[in-house]
């Protein structure tokens, strides 16, 4: 039976994730079809509007939900509560990625340090100070992300010894955000 209701709640965050922060806000709280063709061609990280804020807050609030929730309830699951977050955050991330709603699809660093965040709060603090060291370095986000996305297993496992479900869990998580990333990589690297 909990196997079930795991499946369900799943399924359920998968969908969650596939609102798109940019599409519900351009068509509800603004009602300007701008925002999401501002948002698709948003580069910078330093040019936040009210509208691209909003954007933030929705994707953040998609991810957060699934993440809490499953850390809570995966003792009720029997599971790890920190396994529980890890398949929240990446069920709602997949569909923030490959949305069902075909309405954009989000690069998920948003989502990848809030999930993160739940999982090992030290493995995340490292991984976003690589981040940030490389940001400093290369003035773009690209290769700073990537490398930060595989920090966070490598000090997880290395480290803060998780159980061997969220230590396979995290590695999983990290490729699926690089495969995301994999066309920005090529077209960095092409440079």
């Amino acid at each position: 039976m909990s196997y079930l209701i795991l499946c369900v709640l799943l399924i359920l965050f998968y969908f969650l994730g596939s609102i798109q922060g940019s599409y519900v806000s351009s068509r509800f709280i603004y009602k300007d079809e701008d925002v999401v063709s501002d948002w698709q061609d948003y580069k910078a990280l330093h040019t936040f509007t009210r509208e691209r804020v909003s954007v933030v807050l929705i994707d953040g609030i998609k991810i957060l939900i699934p993440v809490l929730i499953m850390f809570i309830v995966a003792s009720h699951l029997s599971l790890d509560s920190h396994f529980g977050a890890l398949l929240g955050g990446a069920s709602a991330t997949i569909g923030h990625m490959f949305p069902f709603f075909k309405r954009g699809k989000g690069e998920a660093m948003e989502a990848f340090i809030i999930t993160s965040l739940f999982v090992s709060l030290p493995s995340a603090l490292i991984s976003i100070g690589v981040f940030v060291i490389l940001f400093a370095i290369f003035g773009r986000k690209t290769i700073p992300f990537v490398v930060s996305v595989f920090a966070f297993p490598v000090a997880l496992i290395l480290f803060f010894g998780p159980t061997f479900e969220t230590g396979m869990m995290s590695i999983l998580y990290s490729v699926l955000i690089f495969w995301r990333q994999k066309k920005a990589v090529n077209t960095f690297l092409a440079e």
